[in-house]
């Protein structure tokens, strides 16, 4: 990938994001003096490499859709959930109402706290019968999560951010 052309993502490690964009690192640094450390050279080949800026966040007690929103914003990229929107091949359905919303799963909380819900999620997927279907409300579009369950067969649809708000429902 070229200099610059990185999007960055919760996923993005932090010495992919400080290869690509140096300037992000007073940024961070900003965010938590946690951060500081990534000034140590042998932090920063070692602990940078393995790290996602969703674990950095946890690390560092702040919101990762903050931290998110703001190195993109640096950076010139629009909010995570604006990038998705305007892309040529959109993930979201313009208008879904499912006929029962049997689960529902606010992972807000738990990506605030650092913590990555896909597992939580994959565990109430697979107990869900044909005729159920999950509510999921995350505050950036969950892309990922939602190509692993439509892998496993699963249906997935997107609705439009509203107020912060990406709710997606999964169904059989």
């Amino acid at each position: 990938m070229e200099r610059g052309q990185l999007s960055i993502t919760p996923d993005t490690k932090i010495s992919e994001l400080l290869k690509n964009y140096p300037q992000l690192e007073s940024v961070l640094i900003k965010f938590s003096p946690t951060f500081s450390a990534l000034k140590n050279p042998v932090l920063r080949r070692t602990v940078a490499k393995v790290t996602s800026l969703q674990q950095a966040a946890k690390v560092g007690n702040v919101s990762v859709v903050d931290m998110v929103d703001k190195l993109r914003s640096v950076v010139g990229q629009p909010p995570l959930s604006e990038e998705i929107e305007m892309g040529e091949n959109s993930e979201y359905s313009p208008e879904f109402t499912p006929d029962k919303i049997t689960h529902h799963f606010d992972a807000r909380p738990i990506i605030e706290a650092g913590d990555h819900p896909k597992d939580a999620i994959l565990d109430l997927a697979n107990t869900m019968k044909t005729d159920e279907c999950i509510e999921i409300l995350t505050p950036f579009p969950p892309v990922p999560i939602a190509d692993l369950l439509r892998k496993k067969g699963f249906s997935v649809t997107m609705l439009q951010p509203k107020g912060g708000v990406v709710k997606t429902y999964v169904s059989r």
